[in-house]
């Protein structure tokens, strides 16, 4: 079977934290250009309060706040690097001048890794929600019919 033609406009998620940023670029737009809508993004009023409830917020809380920005060069965008189709937990940094289409694909998860105030790079923050409702809570705890052991 031939691989998948890529679309003409991808769809990319932009991770932070526990924030992500859906944005639509064409696959000819360079990584540069995505910073721009991170950046526009990272300084919207909606991360002045991202949570709805602030009274249950905790000590927690505080170490998943997004760090402020003030230009593009405050952040760098990354992908996590992948071996046998799984994430490895590393991150590789995208290039600013090369295009979407050559180093990512369509509904990629891109990354932001933040800067020290000495302009090194910080470890990438990431809050990834579980997949399976096994992940939620544990299976030994789940009530309702089971088939009868003979």
């Amino acid at each position: 079977m031939p691989p998948r033609i890529q679309p003409k406009n991808f769809i990319l998620l932009l991770k932070t934290h526990k924030l992500t940023i859906f944005v639509t670029f064409p696959s000819t737009a360079t990584v540069e250009d995505v910073k721009l809508e991170a950046l526009s993004a990272l300084q919207s009023s909606v991360l002045e309060n991202p949570e709805p409830h602030p009274e249950v917020m905790d000590e927690e809380q505080s170490e998943w706040q997004v760090p402020t920005v003030e230009s593009v060069h405050d952040f760098e965008l990354a992908r996590a690097t992948k071996a046998q189709g799984r994430p490895t937990g590393k991150y590789e940094k995208l290039d600013p001048g090369v295009q979407l289409k050559t180093v990512l694909v369509n509904w990629d998860p891109v990354f932001v890794q933040f800067k020290d105030p000495n302009g090194g790079l910080l470890p990438v923050k990431v809050s990834i929600p579980p997949v399976s409702p096994e992940d939620y809570e544990d299976s030994s705890a789940q009530k309702g019919k089971r088939k009868a052991d003979e």
